[in-house]
């Protein structure tokens, strides 16, 4: 069995469908190691949920102490940052729990990601430190974001969606200012939560087995499924940035790993945002081939054999090699802005 068919069987656990016993047999009829397969790519609690099986009842018990932890965090961040009237919202797994998982602890999730505009990122890090959390800056990526962390939780604080470049223009505080509050917690749209879904897996994660994880590919499937939406404003929205072939890109990986199982509108979202036979071509052949999981430890590789891709035009690759360029210049100057508020 090839690393493709592992992603297949596990992702079986999404198509309610399948029956809780043709799961069983799926399992029993796996190598030795698939538990362990399941359990790392962050779907051991759901697929204890549908089986009760044993091998899957830490990994279950594990996403429910941690959840719990996390709550209680998340109270407390909503009182430092409200308090200072900076406007925030929960992004990625720790908001997608909230609306697409009964119960939430379902969706493993191991660390809580907040979005800011970039003006307030240094007011809202002051924050959560007073909080009680420890901020420790990471030069590679401090220029989008900051972590930080206590003995309940940790938090990557962001101020944009991706790294600078990447997209052609991006509104964090238009965004902020559509948030909804769903179970307590302040989220994104509907809208907003698709976009990011559909460009961060490809350009973050680089559509990568391990890297992105199968529970980020559940994630997309019971949006589809479940959640409304306005497809023409994300559709617009990824053309106008440049990234709709990298939405293209995660909604073929999530058709490759469903099939056969049917995702409502699947078909039409890929028909939209199709970024043409040549560039189609080598996206499917990289996706078909798991080639960013084989090039895992060939950073410059990934780079080269999928970013480039991902962009609608060359203009954008420049851009987005720019910002690269001028992120890893200033990675000083902005880990001096957070001087103050490290230990």
């Amino acid at each position: 069995m090839g690393r493709l068919d592992d992603y297949r069987t596990a992702m079986l656990v999404a198509d309610p469908a399948v029956s809780s016993d043709a799961l069983e047999r799926a399992l029993d009829n796996s190598h030795a190691e698939f538990d362990v397969f399941v359990i790392a790519h962050g779907l051991g609690p759901l697929w204890y949920a549908r089986t009760g099986r044993r091998e899957f009842k830490e990994s279950r018990l594990t996403a429910e102490a941690m959840y719990m932890a996390q709550k209680a965090a998340l109270r407390d961040v909503d009182i430092a940052l409200s308090k200072e009237g900076l406007d925030y919202a929960v992004i990625k797994g720790a908001a997608t729990r909230e609306i697409s998982y009964d119960p939430p602890a379902l969706r493993s999730c191991h660390d809580i990601d907040l979005i800011v505009a970039r003006d307030d990122k240094l007011h809202a890090a002051r924050s959560l430190v007073a909080a009680g959390f420890e901020a420790t800056p990471i030069a590679r990526s401090i220029s989008r974001e900051l972590v930080l962390s206590r003995t309940d939780a940790e938090i990557d604080l962001h101020w944009g969606l991706l790294r600078e470049g990447r997209l052609r223009y991006e509104d964090v505080p238009a965004m902020l200012s559509r948030r909804v509050e769903r179970s307590g917690v302040w989220i994104l749209d509907n809208d907003d939560s698709l976009k990011l879904a559909l460009v961060h897996p490809a350009f973050a994660k680089h559509l990568a087995g391990w890297d992105l994880g199968l529970h980020r590919v559940v994630d997309i499937v019971r949006f589809l499924s479940d959640e409304s939406f306005d497809w023409p404003t994300v559709r617009d929205w990824l053309w106008q940035n440049g990234v709709s072939s990298a939405a293209w890109a995660t909604l073929r990986w999530t058709q490759i790993l469903t099939e056969p199982q049917k995702i409502p509108d699947l078909e039409n979202m890929l028909s939209d945002l199709y970024p043409g036979k040549i560039r189609a071509g080598w996206l499917d052949f990289w996706l078909k081939g798991d080639l960013s999981a084989r090039f895992a430890d060939k950073h410059v590789l990934r780079l080269a054999g999928l970013s480039p891709f991902l962009h609608d035009e060359f203009g954008d690759v420049i851009r987005a090699y720019r910002g690269r360029r001028q992120a890893r210049k200033r990675s000083s100057e902005d880990l001096a802005l957070f001087a103050d508020l490290i230990s």
